[in-house]
């Protein structure tokens, strides 16, 4: 990206490109409670989805057009907009008559209408193999999903840009949509396979190492995400219209960095875990574990929170280089420790237990429903 490319623009780049992947998050939350584990192709599939969807999210809208470089005719944004539908299919007749068929497999003509159904054949695969839901469903599903993608493109990421650097083509909605069909049919056939349908069991053991791991992963694409979005909304208003150089040089101070920061982490991780009533970060929510206090496994106080909170996150605020190191460190504890305690845990006196188990415990010590004595 050019150094004149206006960061309002970025804001809504990050944006656009984050919002299909995070709504593909709750696959691992669907996973964990049909399963009560993650069983390993059910996980695969999970995550195959979410690669998937944050696949077509960025082709949806990268390469973006150097800054200056994009030339607008004039014309709106129906001028730019193909919506003939089938379009597509004379000129590869045209092709095959002229050429053969090997040399219209071969042609871009044909190749650029086979990608668009490549494209969405892994979405609607594991798009059925996580939620099982009725053909129908995915269907539209990958319908619409097309349909965002083009309306994005054909609106210049939502009149970021003069004009569509990207044409609307109706017939780019069909194909992907036949992608999603076809990825469908596949995932219908794979599901009478017993490996697609693993049993059940109980979900109150301590969760796993890798449970624990993509519960962490999502709250980093979380904090994360949020962090670069205030980075450069902030960035945005100080500029005030400024090119993207200028308004970094503007903020270009280690405290101004460490404090976004922090904010952005607390927002993200540390203010969800004090607001709910099962003390858990959103990563933690979806894979349905949350911490609990070692010595009698109930909700953390606050200031146990925040003590972990603040091993796990503020020295990775502070020095963002650290953030391999401190990971690594809260790995080596879990798996060096007979408990499987990170140095969060330990540095809060908590420990990390599923939601079915908590239940099951606070089932267990609750007292029966005194009965009353006749006068």
């Amino acid at each position: 990206m050019g150094p004149d490319l206006n960061v309002g623009t970025l804001v809504t780049v990050v944006l656009t490109v984050a919002v299909l992947p995070l709504a593909m998050l709750p696959a691992l939350s669907v996973v964990v409670r049909r399963y009560g584990r993650l069983p390993a192709w059910p996980l695969l599939s999970a995550l195959g989805l979410l690669g998937a969807s944050s696949a077509l999210a960025a082709f949806t809208v990268f390469p973006l057009p150097e800054p200056g470089q994009l030339a607008c005719d004039g014309g709106t944004v129906a001028t730019h907009a193909q919506l003939v539908p089938l379009a597509s299919i004379p000129p590869i007749l045209h092709e095959l008559g002229e050429v053969g068929l090997l040399g219209t497999l071969t042609s871009f003509t044909f190749l650029q209408v086979a990608l668009n159904v490549l494209l969405f054949v892994p979405y609607g695969f594991f798009l059925h193999q996580v939620t099982r839901w009725r053909p129908l469903v995915i269907t539209g599903i990958a319908a619409v999903t097309s349909l965002l993608i083009e309306v994005t493109q054909g609106t210049a990421v939502f009149g970021l840009y003069p004009c569509p650097y990207r044409t609307f083509d109706v017939d780019d909605v069909l194909t992907n949509t036949l992608g999603g069909v076809v990825g469908l049919a596949i995932s219908l056939a794979v599901a009478r396979r017993p490996f697609a349908n693993p049993a059940r069991v109980p979900d109150t053991a301590p969760p796993s190492v890798l449970r624990r791991s993509l519960a962490l992963l999502v709250d980093l694409l979380a904090a994360t995400t949020l962090d670069v979005v205030v980075t450069l909304t902030l960035v945005a208003a100080l500029a005030d219209g400024a090119t993207l150089e200028a308004a970094e040089a503007r903020i270009d101070h280690p405290a101004i960095a460490i404090g976004i920061n922090l904010a952005a982490f607390a927002a993200a991780v540390l203010l969800p875990s004090l607001l709910t009533r099962s003390a858990t970060t959103p990563g933690q929510l979806l894979l349905a574990i949350a911490p609990v206090t070692f010595d009698d496994a109930s909700r953390p106080r606050a200031a146990r929170l925040i003590r972990r909170w603040g091993v796990r996150w503020v020295p990775w605020a502070i020095i963002p280089s650290l953030l391999p190191a401190i990971i690594g460190a809260e790995l080596v504890s879990v798996l060096a420790r007979r408990d499987h305690r990170s140095l969060s845990d330990l540095a809060s006196a908590t420990t990390m237990r599923t939601l079915a188990g908590i239940a099951q415990d606070r089932a267990a010590t609750r007292p029966d429903d005194a009965v009353d004595e006749p006068a």
